[in-house]
């Protein structure tokens, strides 16, 4: 099965979890992360998720069908294989999208990521082998830190007049290639980000 890659905008929007362990409470940080309003139905919750109470809702419930009535994703992540599947079933009759866990019949996969801020990388094996995926982002995150991020809000401040100056959307990809080299890569790296907006600010003037 191939996954097609794509960012979704679910910021307040509503996001639904149904399990109280530590897989679901990796799922809901990631959820909440991108700004999601999330739901968590389970009987039973784990500490982690408990601390979190202020920022989620908690239904301390047994699953049913009749506890999930609208949203735009849910993941179905309890320890019980044949309840999740009962679960997606009755989420994709709802219009749901629907990941399950350690199931790649899931409508979308959740892959390891690294962010920082507007800063985003996700690394995925199309559901063959998650602890590949996590292996690789624990390797790229000792080379893709914090500075990363800053560097996409030095370049998010001038884009408006990158598009403003520059009148063709052939134009502005090259302007953009002449700004990020090897050289920049190394500078961000090292955290020299004035020299990233000096660049920019020089060729624009």
């Amino acid at each position: 099965m191939k996954f097609y890659p794509v960012n979704i905008n679910i910021e307040n929007k509503k996001c639904v979890v149904v399990g109280g362990g530590k897989i679901a409470f990796d799922k809901v940080v990631g959820l909440l992360e991108a700004g999601a309003n999330v739901e968590v139905i389970a009987p039973k919750i784990c500490t982690e998720l408990e601390n979190l109470r202020d920022k989620i809702k908690i239904v301390r419930e047994n699953y049913s069908a009749e506890k999930i009535s609208e949203g735009v994703i849910l993941i179905a992540a309890t320890n019980n294989s044949e309840l999740n599947a009962q679960i997606a079933k009755d989420a994709r009759a709802k219009h749901f999208l629907v990941n399950i866990v350690d199931d790649i019949s899931s409508d979308f996969i959740v892959p390891s990521r690294i962010r920082h801020d507007d800063f985003l990388i996700a690394i995925s094996t199309g559901g063959s082998s998650p602890a590949f995926s996590k292996f690789v982002r624990k390797m790229l995150e000792q080379e893709l830190d914090e500075n990363f991020g800053a560097a996409v809000e030095i370049i998010s401040k001038y884009r408006q007049a990158v598009i403003k100056k520059i009148p063709t959307h052939e134009l502005r990809i090259q302007f953009w290639q002449e700004i990020l080299t090897a050289e920049i890569w190394e500078n961000i790296k090292s955290g020299n980000l004035s020299i990233l907006e000096n660049k920019i600010k020089n060729a624009l003037t």
